[in-house]
């Protein structure tokens, strides 16, 4: 599969590197936190305007995935794991979310989509950046209470790395409004998913059946060939990841607000 071949030289590449952190004694806390800092600059960069995006955004987010993609792995290496490392980590991971859609929902807040003395905040876009939001958080947190309940959890495609790589092409290509309606609709599959997985794994370890509950966790039956269930790894994975490139690259979605239009004839 494509996604093995080009995991397989990013881990011979991320390796690399952290053997030299390991030399020169960086710590997995400073990068976890040095990741933190830059994407809150990315989330600014973002809500300042295009002529921001393409330099200062690109730039800022290229250099927190760098940092969220060696924390963990330099941890390992380096023999630097700690209770504190991993919840330091996650509580980054959720600031950075924050900052990259709050970045966006404030961009269409201040950036009207009229001329002057006509002009209002797109009421769609910025609605899609929250919910997308609240999507990235629960998809998060679901796997964080079946882990602590001793459930099996995780999986699905919308999980951070792929919102942030498509956070990342949007706003390279200047596409924003196709990042905000895939991640404010597309990520509920995910949410959905893991409920149903952590759901019936739960109803198998309260049957005593282990196994049956971590088997819970595969696609199978009428249900597997939903693409967005299938692991990294996978053709299936491979096909949905290609699509969702295909259309940041190439689907220049209009800024329009169906919201407001909708508002305007109820009130109306």
């Amino acid at each position: 599969m494509i996604s093995n071949l080009i995991g397989r030289l990013f881990c011979w590449l991320r390796d690399a590197i952290c053997r030299g952190l390991v030399r020169t004694g960086v710590r997995p806390n400073h990068l976890s936190i040095l990741g933190m800092l830059l994407t809150m600059g990315a989330g600014v960069e973002i809500a300042l305007g295009r002529g921001h995006w393409q330099t200062w955004a690109l730039g800022l987010m290229f250099g927190a995935g760098a940092c969220d993609i060696l924390d963990g792995r330099l941890a390992k290496m380096g023999g630097l794991e700690t209770r504190f490392g991993g919840i330091l980590d996650s509580v980054c991971d959720r600031m950075s979310d924050a900052a990259l859609f709050f970045g966006m929902a404030i961009y269409y807040i201040t950036t009207p989509d009229a001329a002057p003395g006509t002009a209002h905040p797109n009421m769609t876009l910025v609605l899609l950046a929250l919910v997308g939001f609240v999507w990235a958080y629960l998809i998060s947190y679901i796997k964080a209470r079946a882990e602590a309940a001793g459930v099996p959890a995780g999986g699905g495609f919308w999980q951070r790395p792929e919102r942030c790589v498509t956070i990342f092409l949007g706003v390279g290509f200047l596409h924003l409004p196709t990042v905000l309606w895939i991640l404010g609709l597309w990520p509920i599959t995910t949410v959905l998913h893991r409920f149903w997985r952590v759901r019936r794994s739960c109803k198998a370890l309260e049957a005593g059946q282990a196994r049956e509950a971590v088997e819970a966790m595969q696609p199978r039956g009428l249900a597997a060939p939903f693409l967005w269930r299938w692991a990294r790894g996978t053709w299936q994975f491979d096909i949905q990841a290609g699509a969702t490139v295909l259309m940041l690259i190439f689907w220049d979605l209009p800024p329009i607000d169906p919201l407001r239009d909708l508002v305007a004839r109820l009130l109306g």
